[in-house]
């Protein structure tokens, strides 16, 4: 299966650029490489005893294959959908943050 971007990192990464067009690679690289080392997700409570995964990719699929085999669930699972759910909302979390920080 072909790799592709997070699709929550591909939109951060374009509304970082409607503000900062000057620093945009920058930023963006900023935030691919917190994902590729942050534990996620941080938040789920549909599992709280979920399990969480290092990326170490910003690609979707290899860093939801390593959620499912760690988890022992299916692609289709609610796990792997509120897994998913989760990441994005910490993937907007990080971006505000940057944001905020930019224009402190």
């Amino acid at each position: 299966m072909e790799a592709s971007l997070c699709g929550t990192l591909a939109v951060a990464s374009g509304f970082i650029g409607l503000f900062t067009e000057d620093r945009q690679n920058e930023l963006v690289k900023e935030l691919f490489n917190w994902y590729k080392q942050a534990e996620l997700p941080v938040y789920n409570p549909e599992f709280p005893d979920h399990e969480v995964t290092v990326a170490e990719s910003t690609s979707c699929y290899e860093s939801v294959s390593k959620f499912i085999q760690k988890e022992g669930v299916a692609f289709n699972s609610p796990e792997r959908s509120s897994r998913c759910a989760g990441v994005s909302a910490e993937v907007v979390r990080q971006t505000a943050m940057i944001l905020n920080r930019e224009f402190a």
